[in-house]
């Protein structure tokens, strides 16, 4: 009886899920934050080559912290695709397009800067912060997209309506206070200038 509850409980948080317009949210805040976090993806690469011209990077931290900002670009605008296909048409296969990507988005971007060995500790702390950000941003959509199958009846369900998720503004402002905030060096500063989102 116990295992029976527990599959109704499911089956009736999956329906209140799909019904109280949770997907619709999620997609809608998710295309209005894509434009800034594509954003903050192309910031990387002008913030590693505005600090090549003012000598404050090497060429070899460039190259590889733009290769990141590319990487990260590429997936973003393919995430913004699929969004916007889901928003047109939800299936199940393009909401698995989507998580795989995410999924892809979550081991390439961490395992490029840890492999990025870039020299400049001030530079990889901010490059991490605009990684770190891209990547939570995109998880707490991820977080929100309706599955395809029944889910367990666990608490992690039932915080699914819990999360909150960012608007434009926030992530703007989350981006100019962790990764474009004055470090005290002129040369580094004047770069980060570059880089803010208004």
């Amino acid at each position: 009886m116990n295992s029976k509850s527990k599959s109704l409980l499911a089956l009736v948080l999956a329906i209140a899920i799909a019904t109280t317009g949770c997907s619709s949210q999620w997609i809608n805040i998710a295309l209005q934050d894509m434009p800034v976090l594509t954003q903050m993806a192309l910031n990387i690469a002008t913030l590693a080559a505005t600090l090549a011209s003012g000598n404050q990077a090497s060429t070899a931290d460039v190259a590889v912290i733009q290769n990141i900002s590319a990487q990260a670009s590429r997936d973003l605008n393919l995430l913004q695709t699929l969004y916007n296909e889901y928003k047109a048409n939800p299936s199940a296969s393009t909401r698995l397009k989507i998580q795989n990507v995410i999924s892809d988005l979550n081991q390439n971007l961490p395992a490029s800067l840890e492999a990025a060995h870039i020299s400049s500790a001030t530079l990889t702390a901010r490059v991490t912060a605009a990684v770190n950000l891209i990547l939570t941003t995109v998880n707490s959509f991820a977080s929100l997209i309706p599955q395809s199958t029944i889910p367990q009846a666990t608490p992690a369900t039932s915080q699914k309506t819990k999360v909150s998720l960012p608007r434009p503004t926030d992530l703007k402002r989350q981006w100019n206070q962790q990764v474009c905030v004055p470090t005290g060096d002129a040369g580094f500063d004047e770069a980060l200038n570059m880089c803010a989102i208004k």
